[in-house]
């Protein structure tokens, strides 16, 4: 969808008037005023670069709110942050393209816009103009300062009397307009460094809509709807995250969500294997066991990929598709291995109750006999036959497994 000249300058406006409530602006900033004798562009260095962050930075179109570049913090480099701050002033006045190239129009268009001299700037930006010069007509500043008072009394009522809830929910829509900010930024980058991608097209109308959903957002801020800001700043920050990979500027998302897919595809399937190896009669325990800890490492991978680590969800969607590997080799031929291990865990259980009885016994003054040296032998044998185990001795394991299952019984029989 495409904004006209007037509403994208009235929402840049919009938008400078709540960032300067939200940040806590100051007052008044002064407008740098630059003698422009050059084009400028990335990798420029200079003091004419130094006055247009001064420009920039005076006039809502902030550099970076701390470090170099910041207001009183400008540097004489033009790089990628100078670039994005240019650009959305192009945008806002009108300028296409909007690349982040200072070169004659945007020259020009400063010095039209900096004709009266050099004034204090109030927070809300003077008048801008379009790009043949002429004021912005005045039913569009009445909405303006409008919507300025209205975000005032707003921010004067959630001083006084606003409850928790509802400053928490206005914290949580702040700390959320910061993330879509740099989602923002991250798709322009990502179309300006692949502008022969295949789907560029699909990525600048991507970025757009992100635009145009951030702007949803403040409004709903300044009118206090606090859930549909949420919402519309949600959808801006989604926009941009698929203009980011329209633009192939993060190949690594694509990659862990068809890793992710395949696998979740592919648990079911293990699981369905699994379980008709149970119903024929097949050990499978260490194969569920294995089945368990890939569900596990799935679960990581999803909260890797919600929290933008791509990386990291798809070398735990390979692990888990090892592990599955595993899970699929531990059933049927391996299946012997872990009967003698369940059949080890049940002696010991055995071994236990043996030991409860024995003593019960000896509490009621009964003669057990030779038991509790039978029960010392049967579990210096489970622990021989957990060593076969270990060792793939299966056989020697079973036998060994077979004496302690008699020393028990034995032991239960001496009384």
């Amino acid at each position: 969808m495409k904004t006209n000249i007037s509403e994208r300058v009235q929402w840049s406006v919009l938008g400078f008037v709540l960032c300067a409530a939200l940040f806590v602006f100051p007052s008044m900033t002064h407008a740098a005023t630059c003698d422009f004798s050059r084009d400028l562009q990335m990798g420029d260095m200079g003091e004419d670069v130094r006055c247009l962050q001064q420009y920039l930075n005076g006039n809502g179109y902030t550099i970076t709110e701390t470090g170099a570049g910041s207001a009183g913090n400008e540097t004489d480099e033009f790089k990628a942050l100078t670039k994005a701050a240019v650009m959305r002033w192009q945008e806002a006045n009108s300028l296409s393209p909007a690349a982040g190239y200072f070169g004659m129009r945007s020259r020009a268009m400063y010095a039209t816009l900096t004709s009266g001299g050099s004034t204090p700037t109030p927070t809300t930006p003077t008048t801008p103009t379009t790009s043949g010069g002429s004021s912005i007509n005045t039913t569009l500043l009445a909405q303006v300062a409008d919507l300025k008072a209205r975000l005032d009394a707003a921010l004067r009522d959630n001083a006084n009397d606003s409850s928790d809830e509802d400053s928490s929910e206005a914290s949580a829509v702040r700390d959320l307009l910061g993330d879509v900010l740099d989602a923002i930024e991250d798709a322009r980058d990502a179309i300006d460094d692949n502008p022969d991608a295949e789907n560029i097209d699909d990525a600048e109308d991507s970025l757009e809509d992100a635009e145009d959903s951030l702007f949803e957002g403040l409004r709903a801020y300044v009118d206090g709807d606090y859930s549909d800001a949420e919402e519309a700043l949600d959808e801006a920050k989604d926009s941009a995250e698929d203009a980011v990979e329209e633009a192939d500027g993060d190949s690594d998302k694509s990659d862990a969500q068809d890793a992710l897919d395949d696998l979740d595809d592919r648990l079911d399937a293990v699981e369905e294997e699994i379980d008709q190896a149970d119903e024929d009669g097949e050990a499978t325990s260490e194969a569920e066991d294995l089945l368990d800890e890939a569900n596990d490492l799935f679960d990581e991978a999803e909260t890797a990929y919600d929290e933008g680590d791509y990386d990291e969800a798809l070398d735990l969607a390979e692990e888990a598709d090892d592990t599955l590997d595993e899970a699929i080799d531990a059933i049927g031929d391996n299946g012997s291995g872990n009967d003698v291990e369940d059949r080890l865990d049940e002696l010991r259980d055995d071994l236990d109750d043996a030991r409860d009885a024995v003593e019960a016994a000896l509490d009621d003054d009964e003669d057990v006999g030779d038991a509790e040296d039978l029960l010392d032998e049967a579990e210096d044998l489970l622990d021989d036959a957990e060593d076969a185990i270990d060792n793939d001795d299966e056989d020697e394991a079973e036998d060994l497994l077979d004496d302690a299952e008699d020393a028990i019984d034995d032991a239960l029989n001496e009384f």
